[in-house]
């Protein structure tokens, strides 16, 4: 094997008594994808940013070969600037003293089309949805030209055929000399686009394997410590309508007449590229944005624009970006569970707040979702994306909805995880809540869903029951290649 681009020997890193990271080897080659694979809380995240120099390690040993270039899950982007002015920051083209725009903006276009991460150049990233924002956290780092880039879940949010389009530029820079780790939770990206993997378990390495002498069984049970959890069988429910949207719309005519109903015991699904008007009709439906058209839970019309009658009347979200719009990272794991049931008669004493009760559901949160935390006093910002994906979660399945909007429930969360939120989405289906499944896997999707919408440019384009769901048709209709 060649001379490993990146090599990390022996690395260690201590947090108080915790061992983060325990004793790991790692290297990567120039020419060949790495995936790194693990649990949530795993060690992956912190063994990356060692890697790249963003934190010391406590002891052990790093050899580079040149510069690291690192894509969090969690982006570092400049939200009041432009997408182009984002990627060429520190790295501007010049016209004597000045900045050329024109060349950094045209060097964006030309890069972005190369890659197949199409994104507005001149969009301002604060206005982008995740997903787009994460293609150009991609683009920011390949721009750099790294000898080492280092992605964190890079496919979470793109359509199949852009994770394959993704996967190719990867191969392309492997093939011209870039060294390639990717970390993944998708054991299929494993399998079909990587050389080898490494497995990490509670810090320590627990496989390495040739990715074509390996299993998605053999890497999850390296990842877990055993056997996946089975998911619940599907219970036959006798559907009815439980929340009907007729001709819903945005004023900015990012989700434009969209019409459907939500059964009481029905998992619909919606597919579609982020940024094609997910985010939108999730805030529609909880009350976070106001709507054009009609909304009716069992047959009572909801004021648009009212979040808290929504969570009052049994209509809880799963937000899709946890930090920003689920949690209150300063916030201890006791007050980001009660969040949102601040005035529920269970959560209060007279007009006192009850903070045995919320001490007692912010415990059964963590048994239940096998939580990673101290405690239930240590802020979320303290625990692994994962661990508090799962706080969000168990906070909107308590208390008996009778809708779920589940926005991306298990983006960034292990496979072991991800299995839980998956039987506790179906267990919910079975005592007939109604949910609205938006997720950019259609492995989930196909998993989960009774039926299936797909959004593109702002509206549903297809529409199909779970017999006749069809992986190809659907990535054509996501991609806007089907009419």
């Amino acid at each position: 094997m060649t001379r490993p681009a990146l090599e990390l020997r022996g690395i260690v890193k201590t947090y108080g008594a915790t061992r983060a990271v325990d004793d790991v080897d790692l290297d990567v080659v120039a020419g060949e994808i790495h995936a790194l694979c693990g649990e949530n809380g795993a060690g992956k995240s912190t063994l990356a940013q060692i890697a790249a120099g963003k934190l010391a390690a406590t002891s052990g040993e790093i050899a580079r070969a040149g510069t690291i270039g690192l894509v969090r899950q969690h982006f570092e982007l400049a939200g009041r600037l432009r997408v182009w002015e984002n990627v060429v920051l520190g790295r501007e083209p010049q016209r004597g003293a000045r900045l050329d725009a024109r060349a950094a903006r045209a060097r964006v276009s030309d890069l972005a089309t190369r890659t197949g991460l199409h994104v507005d150049p001149d969009a301002l990233v604060e206005s982008l949805p995740i997903g787009l924002a994460q293609r150009v956290e991609i683009l920011r780092e390949l721009d750099s030209g790294p000898s080492v880039l280092v992605l964190d879940e890079p496919t979470a949010v793109l359509a199949p055929s852009e994770a394959e389009a993704l996967f190719a530029t990867l191969r392309a820079l492997s093939r011209a000399g870039t060294a390639i780790l990717v970390i993944t939770h998708k054991l299929s990206d494993v399998l079909a686009h990587a050389d080898r993997v490494t497995v990490l378990r509670v810090g320590r390495v627990t496989l390495r394997a040739d990715a074509a002498r390996t299993t998605t069984e053999t890497i999850a049970r390296a990842m877990v410590g055993g056997d996946l959890p089975m998911l619940p069988a599907r219970a036959a429910v006798t559907v009815r309508k439980r929340l009907v949207a007729r001709a819903i719309g945005t004023i900015d005519g990012r989700l434009r007449d969209a019409t459907f109903a939500i059964g009481a015991g029905e998992i619909v699904g919606v597919a579609g590229v982020d940024g094609n008007g997910q985010s939108e009709l999730v805030d529609v439906l909880a009350g976070m944005r106001a709507h054009t058209g009609a909304l009716a839970l069992d047959g009572d019309e909801l004021a648009p624009g009212d979040p808290r009658t929504r969570i009052a009347c049994g209509i809880r979200t799963i937000a899709g970006d946890r930090q920003r719009d689920g949690l209150v990272m300063a916030w201890s794991v006791t007050e980001n569970a009660a969040l949102g049931d601040q005035s529920r008669t269970e959560m209060r004493r007279g007009p006192l707040v009850d903070r045995a009760a919320r001490e007692r559901r912010a415990r059964a949160i963590v048994a239940e979702f096998d939580v990673r935390t101290p405690s239930i006093a240590t802020p979320v910002a303290a625990l692994s994306g994962g661990n508090q994906q799962k706080i969000v979660v168990g906070r909107a399945l308590g208390f008996a909805p009778r809708v779920i909007v589940a926005y991306a429930p298990t983006r960034g969360i292990d496979i072991g995880a991800a299995a839980l939120v998956h039987a506790r989405l179906i267990e919910a289906r079975n005592d007939g809540v109604g949910i609205v499944l938006v997720s950019f896997d259609l492995d989930e999707l196909f998993t989960l869903a009774d039926r299936l919408v797909v959004l593109c440019g702002g509206t549903i384009v297809h529409a199909c029951a779970r017999e006749d769901f069809d992986r190809p048709r659907i990535g054509a209709f996501m991609a806007g290649l089907s009419s």
